[in-house]
């Protein structure tokens, strides 16, 4: 009787506003929590592991459970045994705010991860396309979103009426917009061209009268290799604006021109010229003829008007293919004694 008087005695004593076996609760609960924990990440990550490693998906799942810290998961289960105890307000208050900063931190991390995960997803589906980079700060622009999101709801929790800052962000929001409207412009112009693909980085384009090979599609411009040499960097809002050319699906080539003969050819020899040229586009394996006519009266020429195509995308072959078609041309016309016209001017006098 006595005995157990004095076990009573000792369980009873309060230490600091709690009894013994309010603290002894206390740490049982937060060594089983704790202990819990552990042992669901060994059986995730030693038992599961090699069954859903195939699976994506459920590998993100691991390792978004990995990354968050041990220290978490014992800060988490001490604050759910503190129940069981009394402690002074500050240090709950004080406790509440770790835990909702910790947890509202982790959330956006989780955030993170997934972005990053369907990011690396649609581009490893997509392994030959270039503008990578662009892609990437579209990703980061959602995860800068992320902490505006975490912060608001941060201050709703710690009872702040964020109603007001969303307004005056909004306000503010339309200054500095009015502000960067140029890049803005531009970066959402870049949105459009990566989502539209008017062209891509390769392809050959031409805009008004600069041409040459797109070389790389940032978030503000749009860098073109001319065929001289020289970069030329477009703003991505004047691309978006402007008519461009798009040479990369061209299959063929289309060359016209026109040539002159002097006055004093004779009909006879007039009437050869379209056959002797269109023999001459013939030989070529990769042209298609189309026609060859007489013109018209010019001031000091005959002219003839020669249209054909040249089946090939790439400009050097065409410049290839036209050079042998117009020494052909002037072999021919020697070999006939027919004359190219030039500007000539006859004078008459009269006595």
């Amino acid at each position: 009787m006595i005995e157990n008087i004095f076990v009573g005695t000792i369980w009873e004593v309060e230490y600091f506003g709690n009894a013994l076996w309010e603290y002894i609760t206390f740490l049982s609960i937060l060594l089983s929590l704790s202990l819990f924990v552990f042992l669901v990440k060994y059986i995730l990550f030693r038992k599961l592991y090699s069954k859903i490693k195939e699976k994506k998906i459920f590998l993100l799942f691991l390792d978004i459970v990995d990354k968050i810290r041990s220290s978490y998961y014992v800060f988490v289960s001490f604050y759910i045994a503190l129940a069981v105890i009394e402690i002074p307000e500050l240090l709950s208050k004080l406790f509440w705010i770790v835990l909702v900063l910790w947890t509202v931190y982790r959330v956006v991390i989780i955030g993170y991860q997934f972005i990053d995960f369907f990011l690396d997803s649609f581009l490893k589906k997509r392994a030959e396309m270039r503008n990578v980079a662009m892609i990437r700060t579209f990703g980061n622009i959602i995860k800068g979103f992320l902490w505006l999101l975490a912060l608001l709801v941060v201050l709703a929790i710690f009872g702040v009426n964020v109603t007001g800052i969303i307004a005056g962000m909004g306000v503010g929001g339309i200054a500095i917009a009015f502000a960067l409207q140029n890049i803005l412009s531009d970066l959402f112009s870049s949105f459009s061209i990566y989502f539209d693909k008017p062209f891509v980085e390769g392809d050959f384009i031409v805009v008004g009268d600069k041409w040459g090979t797109v070389e790389k599609i940032g978030i503000k411009s749009t860098r073109v290799r001319a065929l001289q040499g020289e970069e030329i960097i477009f703003s991505n809002r004047e691309l978006t604006t402007a008519q461009v050319h798009n040479l990369r699906n061209m299959e063929r080539r289309r060359s016209a021109f026109r040539l002159g003969v002097l006055y004093e050819t004779p009909t006879k020899k007039m009437e050869k010229i379209p056959s002797i040229i269109e023999k001459i586009i013939k030989k070529e394996k990769i042209t298609e003829f189309d026609r060859v006519h007489f013109a018209a009266f010019n001031d000091f020429s005959l002219d003839y008007e020669v249209v054909y195509f040249v089946n090939s995308q790439e400009y050097v072959v065409f410049m290839e293919t036209n050079e042998r078609i117009f020494l052909n041309i002037k072999k021919e016309f020697e070999k006939e004694g027919i004359e190219f016209a030039y500007p000539t001017k006859t004078i008459h006098l009269v006595k």
